[in-house]
């Protein structure tokens, strides 16, 4: 959709007047929007560019009703937070951002609970590719739609890091813990009562990043 409107010619955006007063009321709205916050101060700031670029994908994708002003406003803040329109990257073709997260998460748990990740690798779970959509969506599916409002709300605050995830992951891990040893891994691929959502949120792993900072490998 990015690409649609990119490919677009200044003399074709000359001949369809609607799109050209849509990108004109973006731009003008975008060079307004929050420039006193640091992620959007200062001439040619990429945060403007982010801005502009997403408002005019929505815009190609919802064309009928194409840019109100106002939109700049309710994107700046959920923009600010993720800093990026591709949402962490997860979704990449190449899966480095996957792969990179689930290296992180096997380095925090060999801290946290070598036992565990022992008895994963006797099992050929070492990789923590069960893990694996937990971290792509976040937990979508493991967790009832009302904790997973309230985790994302968390998560979105990027305190008191950018990893907060992969302690939530642990804390799963440790909730599981004694029933995942006991079964000898009955899990495919993930916990199978947390495929319906009945999985109660973990303790807040806030309060335990403190806690293992001086633990934390550096990667993490």
């Amino acid at each position: 959709m990015k690409l649609q409107w990119k490919s677009v010619s200044p003399e074709q955006e000359r001949r369809n007047s609607l799109l050209h007063g849509y990108r004109s009321l973006i731009e003008r709205d975008v060079s307004r929007t929050d420039r006193s916050n640091k992620f959007y101060e200062g001439p040619g700031n990429p945060g403007l560019g982010l801005l502009n670029d997403i408002l005019l994908t929505y815009c190609m994708y919802h064309f009928d009703l194409g840019y109100v002003q106002g939109m700049s406003d309710l994107l700046s803040p959920i923009l600010y937070v993720t800093q990026n329109e591709v949402d962490h990257g997860n979704f990449e073709e190449s899966q480095e951002t996957m792969k990179r997260q689930l290296g992180q998460l096997l380095l925090l748990l060999r801290v946290l609970d070598p036992p565990l990740c022992d008895f994963l690798d006797s099992q050929d779970s070492g990789s923590l590719c069960f893990c694996f959509r937990w971290l792509l969506i976040w937990f979508k599916r493991e967790f009832p739609f009302p904790d997973v409002l309230r985790l994302w709300e968390v998560l979105w605050t990027g305190l008191p890091g950018p990893n907060l995830h992969l302690l939530v992951a642990c804390a799963i891990l440790d909730m599981e813990r004694d029933a995942l040893m006991l079964s000898g891994f009955a899990l495919t691929p993930s916990p199978s009562h947390t495929s319906t959502g009945t999985l109660p949120l973990p303790p807040c792993a806030h309060h335990q990043s403190s806690a293992l900072s001086s633990q934390t490998p550096a990667p993490v």
